[in-house]
């Protein structure tokens, strides 16, 4: 007997004549509309027997064909199995569709997250709110230009004379670009699309759209306000490179960011990117977004790279440290900000040393340094305050060997002390001004009397005195002067008179000692009564022809004490 399935729902039995006993019409096939149950054997794997009609008797039976539903199961899972996940992907990409597709149709209506049109805030709303709110936002509207020290702000009258609220929430509206609004969405949502904004960079040559704005803007009056600004910040400032503007005092070296606080602004440009931020109705435009183009070149064609190269070289002549004294006092000193001063540079950016600004310094100095004929004051020994000017007594400074020896040094980076070199010195040295003798003959005009003093203070010798007759314009000259010449028994003579060749006078003295080159000095008067030296109007009507005349006795004890080279003081 032979056992086998023919579907699931019917198992179909052969017997044949061998199996039975006897033979009858109940020997045909039966068909069963129903599987029969498996038994518990065959439940578990054990060969099924077939129940028969009733007398029917059973010959050994064959061992069936082994075959379970089981592993019909098995042949049809796979197939099952790869059925699902396409099922999946199916249903996760109808929902992306559809998602997509609502995305589009909703920022098709409505702006994106972060979005502000003249500093209103119209997030996920439509043009309509938006118009409204940008209405509200632009009566507090303005745009401030703005970096590296500038600031500018433009404040419209009103808004209505501005902008067209409705058209601008519009046309931002259509600018949604809602094909690619989950990119969008993420910027916007992530702040992204702040962060790309920080960083664009502007097309100056791009056409600023006003099509938006009133008929009543006044695009002229805007630009020449902003033009303006940019015109009085650049006041002051050279535009060019050069030593002055790019030393940094504080730094003690030359840098590109003390170079560039020099530049000025480039106004055609300025006003240019402020345009563009009027169109957009930003509220800001920093400069930094122009980065060089915010600025005129301070040299044509090179940058940062060839101006911090300039500087570079230049910090190598600094280092000099030079003390400059006189007589012992210091009384300058050169070190980085001199030298930078006298630094210039050429075409290609090449630093060298301006020997004309060294001797400009120099030359300066001395003038500072010299006393000769400048107005001094000083209080004489008896107390009086004395102010005098002129002469020939004091320090004379030696220019020429004076800038040579600042040249010198400056060239060779020494650090080093320049004695400061003199063609004339007084006694001591304190500065213009200032006393600067030792010993000294005080001849008071006013009081007429002379005194000389020692270094010290103490009063040598006095005598009353005779000077110039102002009445006959031959006064006696003031000022600070040097004892020139002594001599003994000399003739002193005036001019010759042009029609007889003789001289107009002749005196003779036995002591004559000058002090206004070789023609003006004191010296003994025998010719004068005594009682005029005791009185201090007589040089009023008696007076010398610019001569100091003395007492025969008194000059004779002041020859004795005096040497060429003392300081000898006229005043009034």
């Amino acid at each position: 007997m032979e056992y086998y399935r023919h579907n699931p729902l019917e198992v179909r039995s052969t017997m044949r004549p061998s199996d039975f006993s006897s033979s009858s019409d109940s020997d045909k096939t039966i068909i069963s509309p129903l599987p029969a149950a498996p038994s518990a054997g065959a439940r578990a794997g054990r060969t099924e027997v077939r129940r028969t009609q009733p007398g029917s008797h059973f010959a050994s039976p064959q061992k069936p064909e082994t075959s379970s539903r089981k592993g019909k199961r098995d042949e049809r899972t796979p197939r099952n199995r790869r059925r699902v996940p396409v099922i999946v992907l199916g249903v996760i990409v109808a929902l992306l569709v559809i998602t997509y597709a609502g995305g589009a149709i909703i920022f098709s209506n409505v702006f994106y997250p972060g979005t502000t049109i003249a500093g209103a805030d119209v997030s996920l709303i439509g043009p309509g709110s938006a118009a409204t709110r940008i209405r509200s936002s632009m009566n507090r509207y303005s745009l401030t230009v703005e970096g590296s020290g500038f600031s500018w702000t433009y404040e419209p009258e009103s808004a209505d004379a501005l902008f067209d609220a409705d058209a601008a929430a519009q046309e931002v509206l259509d600018q949604n670009d809602v094909l690619r609004w989950p990119v969008h969405l993420f910027a916007a949502l992530t702040g992204a699309t702040e962060a790309q904004a920080e960083n664009e960079t502007v097309d100056l040559t791009a056409e600023a759209d006003f099509s938006l704005f009133s008929d009543s803007f006044d695009i002229a009056s805007f630009e020449e306000s902003l033009g303006a600004a940019v015109d009085s910040f650049n006041e002051g400032r050279s535009g060019t490179f050069d030593a002055a503007s790019a030393y940094d005092a504080e730094a003690g070296a030359f840098t590109v960011d003390k170079a560039r606080s020099n530049e000025k602004l480039n106004r055609d440009n300025i006003i240019a990117y402020a345009k563009l931020a009027l169109a957009d109705l930003d509220e800001n435009a920093s400069l930094d977004k122009l980065g060089d183009d915010a600025f005129l070149p301070l040299v044509e064609g090179m940058g940062d790279s060839g101006i911090q190269a300039a500087c570079d070289a230049a910090n190598k002549l600094l280092g000099v440290n030079i003390s400059i004294k006189m007589n012992g006092n210091e009384v300058a000193t050169i070190g980085s900000a001199e030298v930078a001063q006298w630094i210039m540079f050429d075409e290609n950016l090449t630093p060298t040393i301006n020997q004309e600004a060294v001797s400009s310094w120099a030359s300066s100095l001395a003038d500072g340094l010299n006393t000769v004929g400048t107005k001094r004051t000083y209080t004489r020994e008896d107390g009086k305050q004395i102010t005098v000017s002129g002469g020939t007594y004091g320090w004379s400074i030696d220019n020429d060997t004076l800038v040579q020896s600042v040249v010198d040094a400056v060239n060779a980076k020494q650090s080093t002390e320049i004695e400061v070199p003199t063609s004339q010195t007084g006694d001591v040295y304190n500065g213009q001004g200032q006393r600067d003798w030792g010993a000294y003959i005080d001849i008071d005009i006013s009081e007429q009397h002379a005194r000389y003093y020692d270094a010290s203070g103490n009063l040598l010798w006095e005598s009353g005195v005779i000077t110039g007759n102002p009445n006959k314009g031959t006064d006696t000259p003031t000022g600070i002067y040097m004892l020139n010449r002594k001599a003994r028994g000399i003739t002193l003579r005036g001019p010759k008179d042009p029609e007889t060749g003789e001289y107009k006078w002749e005196s003779d003295v036995d002591y004559w000692m000058a002090f206004v080159g070789n023609s003006i000095g004191l010296h003994d008067a025998t010719w004068q009564a005594s009682s005029s030296f005791s009185n201090p109007n007589a040089y009023k009507s008696v007076g010398s022809h610019g001569c100091v005349n003395l007492p025969y006795d008194k000059a004779a004890a002041l020859y004795d004490m005096i040497s060429p080279g003392l300081c000898v003081i006229v005043h009034n």
